[in-house]
């Protein structure tokens, strides 16, 4: 930046006089300059037209089956409102994975509009990046969603009357001197006689786990199981345990259920020892249950934490629980 400095002397005669007057004059067209770029560059702002898109955020982890969520924002710098038509552009991804292939989108006058995408990898996805865009007949916004694959997926459905009986034991232990040592055990039972109308037990593992996406995450439900006869019954037993001295959570998660009518069970554990979530160990359960129902949670992390809950209940009941672990 130049600055100019005038100095005006005063004096005697004419001629002084003259000398102000043409400084005066130099004085005036200087600012009357910086004003006019002034004008022009706060018109040159203000006169921006069309519209733009962003995505947010660009890139995100996901993995077969998995849902994430992006934020699409649509402006409209023109001074009238209008209805903008957005266009998903698949890409590489399979169309079927977006929440919505189009929206008409309104917009008012020189102000903004945000809606939300979901996208869900089908569970056959295979590894990798996957470049999408969304895009208006004079913008456009790319996004990427990076598919991670399973290491171990396990799902299991039942459903109608009869008996079964279910039985899993999975471990897996990485390299304790590996850059992100993780843990973690699982040992399963069922056995029922009776009619239900639904039954899943699953369980998802990604030793690598980036972004959001968990190391294990276990998900269960009972949809209306009824004991049809006097012997009939539904048992289950679930214990998830990830030892902190083999670089896993420290945490161990213990349900276990004996009724005779179950309306409803849905229960899910994540375990998180990388991503962004490192060290984070969730567990959410809701049950609606005529029996007996025992909850155990524990976190054991020497020099940090110690935790015992157990809960234990009998009869006619709702029982709900959600729990967040951490470690250092």
């Amino acid at each position: 930046m130049y600055i100019t400095k005038y100095i005006i002397r005063s004096g005697e005669g004419k001629g002084r006089r003259s000398n102000v007057k043409n400084q005066l004059a130099i004085l005036a067209v200087i600012l009357c300059s910086a004003l006019c770029l002034v004008l022009c560059l706060v018109s040159t702002v203000t006169a921006s037209t069309g519209t733009n898109i962003t995505i947010y955020p660009s890139s995100q982890y996901s993995s077969p089956g998995k849902t994430v969520e992006y934020t699409i924002t649509v402006y409209n710098y023109d001074s009238k409102s209008k209805t903008v038509a957005l266009e998903v552009e698949a890409g590489k991804c399979n169309s079927s994975w977006f929440e919505w292939p189009g929206k008409n989108v309104y917009v008012r006058a020189r102000s903004l509009n945000s809606l939300t995408l979901e996208v869900t990898p089908s569970m056959n996805a295979t590894e990798g990046a996957y470049n999408w865009n969304v895009a208006t007949t004079s913008a456009s916004a790319s996004a990427t969603i990076e598919v991670q694959g399973y290491d171990y997926a396990s799902e299991t459905q039942v459903e109608g009357e009869g008996v079964f009986v279910i039985d899993k034991d999975v471990s897996s232990f990485t390299d304790l001197y590996a850059e992100h040592p993780f843990s973690v055990s699982l040992a399963k039972h069922y056995a029922l006689s009776g009619e239900i109308d639904g039954f899943v037990s699953n369980e998802y593992l990604i030793e690598g786990a980036q972004g959001d996406n968990p190391n294990f995450e276990q998900k269960s439900a009972v949809e209306d199981y009824r004991a049809k006869a006097s012997g009939d019954f539904l048992y289950g037993s679930e214990k998830l345990h990830s030892p902190f001295f083999l670089g896993g959570t420290g945490t161990t998660f213990q349900e276990q259920y004996d009724v005779h009518r179950m309306d409803q069970r849905l229960e899910g554990v994540n375990l998180h020892a990388t991503g962004n979530q490192r060290y984070k160990s969730e567990l959410a359960t809701i049950n609606e249950f005529d029996g007996h129902f025992l909850l155990y949670a524990k976190q054991s992390v020497p020099g940090h934490a110690q935790i015992d809950i157990r809960n234990e209940f009998f009869g006619n009941l709702t029982v709900g629980k959600h729990l967040i672990f951490r470690r250092p």
